[in-house]
């Protein structure tokens, strides 16, 4: 009988370490662990090339889990060498007792899933075979090394070596001509040492590579220990920043600042060594190409300074790829070796390879003769390292065949039809731009916790859903489309592999990010996955729109604080600040003016489209903030667009805001604006016969509020209403608000603090000026078209409100956009979905002013 285990996990690097640790020392479950290597270590008991450094400074680019173990280890450079990253993975599984746990040297043939016993069955490469409950993939990302391809391979004499694969004893290259095909990172590490002692170096290059300067040091052993007993001050704040290391937060765009300025800090942070040009410049650098562009040409300068034999320097630089969307690389005397007479640089991409031959290379018809020939051409990555484990799930599917055309899974651990199996920061999950060690972490203590809450159910299985590789997928592949990655041809796009096909093989948002989406799959009750017979649905924000999500982890980057947090200031500021997000100004025609209130005159700008004759519709729009913030200022963008789009005249009234001026001080200078507008439409080209009213927000709750007053008090004729996203009762309780408390953007608790702050005690509650379902009758009110956001605590209102008017006899067209989020109509800069505001609204106002006649009542959502 095959021996039965809880947990087998698969490799000994720093997942699988930390994984035997987790679900044997912690849950108390039999764990067994497979790994190929000859001990601990995982890729970096395989890469012992020449120059094998992190590119992660060492206090980071280690375990967090354990005080003990990070103030007894010391490191003794900033970025740590091969030897030493081993040495400390030796140091963990000896502290831990986990060596014990493993079988070294045995690879796994295949795991196969028996649906009728609920357990995997796995066979090694011996010819061993046992039985487990819950697989663990730790085999890494990067563990299967691309083979060469190379026409006459066989035919060469030399010596042949693969960084992936280097052997376990020193090389000696003094006085040999080596060659080196592969110029990522690991082959500028390589070049590097190799240049100092080859007799000569030929580097064979397809694509040149961005690199930056590593700005290592050797540590003393002061600072070495001083490092070690500070370690969480060090890393404090890690695992909510970008990267999962507190980096110095970038500012939101590099567009917003003057050349001079974005220079000085490139120079400031290039002085910094490591990633900080990166991730600490602008939040834009890897989704505008612009900002991009001038990263790249800084890079590109530094470049030619160091290089000084005519031509290489050109040869040096990139061109057919925006900056960091392959792997970025680093160095310290990279560029400096191509200075030297012993080193070469042959353009491969120019003049390809042709092939080997017994002494050297032939390129370009010319042979170079070599003594030694290194490959440094990366790896099958991603999905490479899971499908070689021969996975066969549920009814015969094997990894390979599903994933022929690109990895589908959730979360980037888990798969339908494979129950009980947890990929370990899989492809699609956040990792290719996060710290690995914290990822690790993060990954392990999810499936640890998944194994827990299976187990404490007296549940056989785990398992994604179908429908959450859907919207998992639709999230990967939309983040990835709103950067500049699919611009270059690497293996965060699987386009390395000669038949690989390309697609989303990472994950593009933040760590930050990935992290709230996990936490909120636990906190729902494992959103998204069948546990046992139960389905949990999917947690909320696996409804959002990607582009949603990518703005959320910018605002998280910036460490935006959130609505319900903000003082009064502090909220008028963040508000006023997402103008940023509304895109590029529109070209009308302006005209600055006042509009007369009780409290005197107040600001109000009138936009008209340029080039249009006639008499246009006249939409008098009320800007949002939840009554305490927003300005005319604010919805500038906005309105300029509407004019231009819809062929309108925009009229943008300032109202008083609370709490400085509560209700019902906005709404009567709302419907002053509206009168205003009635009687000065004309001045401007406008038609009052045509005369809508409009708003956002808050302002929606106040666009409706004028067409109530219009209606009782005698106001103007209006033709339409338009409410966006609208707040239209303070008190009421519903599903949304429940569902999307925590927004993202607008929560619960801001929102009912904001409605507080506006009646200010003043009992106004049932008030229908304060809230318009309150009207003893909705009844003759004009056309109405609510536009809600699936994701927005406000979308219930909103909706029964639009509803209540139909009931009323009132025509309606209500319409809930997807995926989309409160204040999205706002933010068209950096939500292109946002657009679809305009466009239902120009449907809309097409229907209704267009008519000789008019309409009979159509229902809510019809």
């Amino acid at each position: 009988m095959p021996q039965h285990h809880d947990i087998v996990v698969i490799g000994a690097g720093f997942a699988g370490l930390y994984a035997v640790h987790k679900f044997r020392d912690e849950l108390g479950l039999s764990v067994k662990g497979f790994d190929a290597a000859g001990g601990v270590g995982g890729t970096w008991w395989w890469n012992r090339y020449p120059g094998a450094r992190c590119d992660i400074e060492s206090v980071h680019y280690a375990y967090s889990f354990s005080d003990e173990i990070q103030k007894r280890w010391t490191w003794s450079e900033r970025f740590a060498a091969q030897p030493e990253i081993l040495a400390y993975l030796e140091f963990v599984a000896d502290t831990l007792d986990l060596r014990r746990a493993f079988t070294f040297g045995t690879r796994i043939a295949s795991a196969v899933w028996d649906d009728e016993d609920h357990v995997w069955t796995v066979s090694t490469s011996d010819g061993d075979v046992c039985t487990t409950r819950f697989l663990i993939a730790a085999s890494g990302n990067l563990s299967i090394p691309k083979p060469p391809d190379f026409a006459g391979l066989e035919q060469f004499r030399g010596e042949v070596y693969t960084t992936s694969q280097w052997p376990h004893r020193p090389v000696d290259f003094t006085g040999k001509r080596v060659g080196i095909i592969g110029t990522g990172s690991t082959g500028i590490q390589v070049i590097q040492e190799v240049a100092k002692q080859a007799g000569h170096l030929t580097v064979f290059q397809r694509t040149p590579n961005f690199a930056l300067p590593l700005g290592n040091e050797s540590l003393p052993e002061e600072k070495r220990r001083w490092v070690a007993d500070h370690h969480a001050e060090i890393r404090a704040g890690a695992r909510e920043s970008f990267m999962g290391i507190p980096f110095e937060r970038p500012e939101i765009s590099g567009t917003l600042v003057p050349a001079e300025a974005r220079k000085a800090k490139y120079d400031r942070l290039w002085s910094k060594g490591g990633w900080p040009l990166l991730v600490s410049s602008y939040a834009d650098v890897l989704s505008s190409q612009a900002v991009n562009d001038d990263v790249a040409d800084y890079v590109r300068d530094k470049i030619r300074a160091r290089v000084t034999k005519p031509g290489v320097a050109d040869l040096l630089c990139p061109t057919d790829h925006p900056f960091a969307t392959k792997r970025l690389a680093f160095e310290t005397d990279y560029f400096d070796v191509f200075n030297r007479d012993n080193v070469d640089l042959i353009d491969v991409r120019a003049t390809p390879v042709e092939r080997l031959t017994e002494g050297g290379i032939v390129v370009g018809g010319v042979e170079y003769p070599l003594d030694v020939l290194i490959f440094a051409i990366g790896f099958d990555a991603a999905t490479g390292p899971l499908v070689h484990l021969g996975l066969v799930g549920r009814n015969g599917a094997t990894l390979a065949e599903r994933w022929k055309d690109g990895p589908r899974n959730y979360l980037g651990i888990a798969m339908h039809d494979f129950p009980n199996l947890f990929t370990i920061t899989g492809p699609t999950s956040a990792v290719a731009l996060y710290n690995n060690p914290l990822a690790i972490e993060d990954h392990v203590d999810l499936a640890t916790d998944a194994v827990r809450y299976t187990l404490d159910r007296g549940a056989d299985l785990i398992e994604a859903t179908e429908e959450a590789e859907d919207h998992w997928s639709r999230i990967v592949n939309g983040l990835l489309g709103l950067t500049l990655f699919p611009k270059a041809k690497s293996w965060y796009m699987g386009a390395n592999i000669e038949g690989k096909r390309t697609g989303t093989y990472i994950f593009t948002g933040s760590a930050q990010l990935y992290r709230q989406m996990t936490a909120e799959m636990q906190q729902v009750g494992y959103g998204g996955f069948v546990v046992g017979t139960r389905k949990a649905a999917l947690p909320p924000m696996m409804k959002l729109d990607p582009a949603v999500l990518g703005l959320m982890g910018v605002l998280q980057g910036q460490g935006t604080k959130a609505l319900h947090d903000c003082t009064v200031e502090e909220t008028r500021a963040l508000v006023d600040s997402f103008s940023m997000l509304q895109g590029d100004a529109r070209d009308v025609e302006v005209t600055a003016t006042t509009y007369p209130t009780a409290a005197g005159e107040r600001p109000l700008r009138v936009y008209r489209p340029k080039g249009r004759g006639g008499l246009l519709p006249v939409v008098v729009f009320c800007h949002g903030g939840g009554f305490i913030a927003g300005s005319i200022d604010a919805v500038d963008k906005p309105c300029r667009a509407l004019a231009d789009d819809l062929g309108l005249v925009v009229i943008a009234p300032s109202y008083r805001l609370a709490p400085e001026h509560p209700f019902p001080a906005a709404t009567d200078d709302t419907f002053a604006a509206v009168d205003w507008a009635a009687r000065n439409a004309a001045r401007f080209g406008g038609d009052a016969d045509r005369l809508v009213v409009a708003g956002e927000s808050a302002g929606g709750l106040l666009a409706a509020v004028a067409a109530l007053r219009a209606r009782d008090a005698g106001g103007p004729r209006l033709a339409a209403q338009i409410l966006i996203t609208p707040a239209i009762d303070g008190a009421v309780k519903t599903a949304s608000r429940v569902e999307y408390a925590e927004g993202p953007i607008l929560s619960t608790k801001a929102a009912e603090g904001m409605f507080a702050a506006y009646l200010a005690g003043t009992g106004a509650e049932m008030s229908p000026l304060a809230s318009p379902v309150h009207a003893t009758s909705l009844a003759g009110l004009p056309p109405c078209l609510v536009l809600s956001a699936e994701c927005d605590p406000m979308r219930d209102e909103g909706e029964d409100y639009a509803r209540r008017l139909a009931g009323a006899g009132v025509e309606v067209r209500s319409i809930r956009l997807d995926g989309l989020i409160h204040a999205a109509f706002s933010m068209a800069g950096v939500i292109p979905r946002a657009r679809d505001f305009t466009v239902e609204i120009g449907a809309f106002l097409d229907d209704v002013l267009g008519r000789a006649e008019p309409q009979p009542t159509r229902a809510a959502g019809e």
